[in-house]
C-alpha cells in the first residue's frame, strides 16, 4: 500500500516546483478556481503541510494554515486558520495530515500553555468536518449539544474578522459567489453515509456545500489532545484485533460470534 509522510514548512520556503505540483493537485479536484486565486490564497498563509509518498517523495497532497491573533474586548485570542486542503484520492484515509497538524498545534500550545488556542475551520466538505469532530473533544457546531453563547460569539467574531461581508452569522456559513467548489466525484455524500450522525448534521447545517458554501467551525486545542488522539488510535487497533479474532472463531466453530 502506498503510504504518506508529512513535511511541515514555512510557506515562504516553498519552491516553484512544489507550488506547481500543489496547484496541479488542487486544480484536479476543484471547480471555479484559477491559478491566480490559488496563489493569492497560498501567499496569505504561514504554514504548509506537504504530504509526500514515502517511496517516491512526490507531493500527493497538502494543507495550509495561518496563525491569527484577534482582539475580543480586552482579551487576545490566538487561533490557527486552516486554508486549502486536498489529498490525492488513492491516499485517502491515511493519518499523516492529522498527526502533522496535531503536532503543530501542540507546539503552539506549549508556547502559551495557559492561554486558549483554537482551530478556526471552514469546511465545504464533510471529510474536513469529520477530521475535527472525530478528534477534538471540544468542537462546535456539533449535533450532541447547542453551541455555548460564548463560543458562538467567538466564532462570529473570527468569521467577521476574516471574511467581512461573506460571513453569514445567521447561518454559520461563508457564502461567496463563484467560490471554488469540490468536483462532483470528490467526497460525495451518499444516502447510506447520512446514517452517520455527524455527516447528517454537516449536511443539515451546510446544505449547499456542493456550491462551495463553507461551514464555520471552532475547536479548542489542549495539552491533553495528543494523548486523547493516541488513545483513540489504540482503541481503533484493539477493535480491529478483536474483530479479526471473532472472525477466526466464527470460521473455526461455524457459528456467528457476537
Amino acid at each position: 500500500m502506498k503510504r504518506l509522510t508529512s513535511l511541515t514548512l514555512e510557506r515562504s520556503s516553498l519552491s516553484t516546483a512544489q507550488v506547481e505540483r500543489m496547484w496541479a493537485i488542487f486544480h484536479r479536484y476543484y471547480l471555479n478556481t484559477t491559478k491566480e486565486i490559488f496563489t493569492k490564497d497560498l501567499n496569505d498563509k504561514d504554514i504548509v503541510f506537504l504530504l509526500v509518498d514515502q517511496k517516491t517523495q512526490e507531493i500527493q497532497g497538502f494543507s495550509t494554515l495561518k496563525n491569527i491573533t484577534v482582539k475580543e474586548g480586552k482579551k487576545t485570542i490566538h487561533a490557527v486558520f486552516s486554508g486549502d486542503t486536498i489529498i490525492e484520492k488513492e491516499y485517502w484515509g491515511q493519518g499523516a495530515l492529522g498527526i502533522a497538524f496535531l503536532k503543530y498545534l501542540f507546539m503552539q500550545k506549549l508556547r502559551r500553555p495557559f492561554s486558549p488556542l483554537y482551530w478556526f475551520l471552514i469546511s465545504k466538505g464533510f471529510k474536513t468536518y469529520l477530521l475535527m469532530a472525530n478528534n477534538f473533544q471540544t468542537h462546535y457546531p456539533r449535533f450532541e449539544t447547542k453551541t455555548p453563547r460564548s463560543i458562538q460569539k467567538l466564532i462570529d467574531h473570527l468569521g467577521e474578522s476574516l471574511f467581512a461581508d461573506s460571513y453569514r452569522a445567521d447561518l454559520g456559513l461563508i457564502k461567496i459567489q463563484n467560490k471554488d467548489a469540490l468536483k462532483e466525484d470528490v467526497a460525495p455524500i451518499t444516502v447510506d453515509m447520512l446514517k452517520n450522525e455527524r455527516i447528517s448534521y454537516f449536511v443539515k447545517l451546510n446544505p449547499d456545500w456542493k456550491k462551495g458554501d463553507e461551514l464555520v467551525c471552532l475547536a479548542q486545542m489542549t495539552l491533553f489532545m495528543p494523548f486523547y488522539y493516541q488513545f483513540k488510535i489504540i482503541q481503533k487497533n484493539l477493535k480491529k484485533i478483536g474483530d479479526s479474532t471473532l472472525g477466526k472463531l466464527s470460521e473455526l466453530f461455524g457459528v456467528v460470534v457476537k
